[in-house]
């Protein structure tokens, strides 16, 4: 249980209270000095698992730019009888996220957020792997591929700090996937034209790669909902392999066929693999944020939680331009 305390003027009284009754816990109101000040301090007392909520809606009722205005909660222990009615009644908020919950996330994405030279080597690793299973017609071995590849956690990294206004960040992710695909697309033409060189690559694109170099409106509503998808999956605690397979299933076999079509010279192939990429990293990213969107996966603070919806809406509107764009070229191609 914990015992939440907040300082607040009199006349945010009624609406701090409409507040707290809403979820049903004890409190109680008295006067205190603050800053010279009479206010009032108001102590509550709540389970755990519905802080996050909480406290929401008391920075709703209560300025928190006002100087003697605050909010602070402790662990206490032991329980009342009508905290004992109050559990049951909110058991149903038990899945929503937790401080904890929120502080994790944001920390497992800034790590995520950032290549490092052991995940480029991957991604160079999983290209090679998928180009063989391409010109093969292998799906085993590009499978294999989208098992290596490490794209999940910087599209993780983008999605959860744009979503908590962490601009920087946000682009910091976005540049590692760019970095991700250039040294998957980079290794594929390479490789390519060795193989090339020593008379090892099919004389026509094999049924693999023509599936790659074809695009469309199908394509593009199936990468964002794998992107949904996947974001939902790991805040679901869902291990990271079975999401990271669906994302790395959209992005490393059309960014290999990409560096294959244009060292072999199939024109029609290069330019429906290199859209289909752009779709689906296009749709991908809006998917996530989305997912974390609906999710009300946010910022502790209410201005900054106001904030950070308002530049998540514009980074998917600025995305959805782009993939609109796209759309319309689909329909007239």
């Amino acid at each position: 249980m914990l015992k939440v305390e907040i300082t607040h003027e009199k006349d945010e009284r009624e609406k701090l209270e409409e507040a707290l009754k809403k979820w049903g816990i004890p409190f109680y109101t008295e006067e205190i000095k603050a800053n010279g000040k009479t206010v009032l301090k108001t102590t509550a007392f709540a389970p755990d698992f519905v802080i996050n909520d909480l406290v929401d809606d008391i920075v709703r009722a209560v300025d928190m730019r006002k100087g003697h205005a605050s909010i602070t909660w402790s662990q206490v222990s032991g329980r009342s009888a009508r905290y004992a009615s109050a559990v049951k009644s909110l058991e149903k908020f038990r899945g929503r996220w937790s401080i904890a919950d929120i502080e994790g996330l944001i920390e497992g994405a800034n790590s995520q957020a950032r290549i490092d030279p052991i995940q480029l080597t991957l991604g160079v690793v999983a290209s090679i792997v998928a180009l063989f299973g391409l010109i093969s017609d292998n799906i085993v071995m590009i499978i294999s591929a989208m098992l290596l590849s490490p794209i999940l956690g910087p599209l993780y990294g983008f999605s959860l700090n744009v979503v908590m206004g962490r601009g920087r960040d946000a682009l910091t992710a976005l540049s590692s996937i760019l970095k991700l695909l250039v040294a998957i697309f980079t290794t594929a033409l390479a490789v390519s034209l060795l193989l090339k060189l020593f008379g090892l690559m099919p004389a026509e694109p094999t049924r693999e790669i023509l599936i790659r170099g074809d695009s469309g409106i199908f394509y593009i509503l199936l990468a964002v909902l794998l992107g949904y998808a996947g974001i939902v999956a790991i805040v679901s605690r869902i291990p990271e392999i079975l999401a990271g397979v669906s994302i790395a299933a959209a992005l490393v076999p059309p960014t290999t066929v990409v560096g294959i079509s244009l060292a072999m010279g199939w024109w029609g192939v290069f330019f429906g693999s290199l859209r289909l990429t752009v779709e689906n990293v296009l749709g991908l990213l809006i998917g996530s944020l989305l997912g974390l969107y609906i999710l009300n996966v946010s910022p502790r603070s209410y201005y900054e939680k106001r904030a950070a919806k308002l530049y998540t809406k514009r980074t998917i509107v600025v995305l959805g331009v782009m993939l609109l764009s796209l759309l319309l070229l689909e329909l007239v191609k």
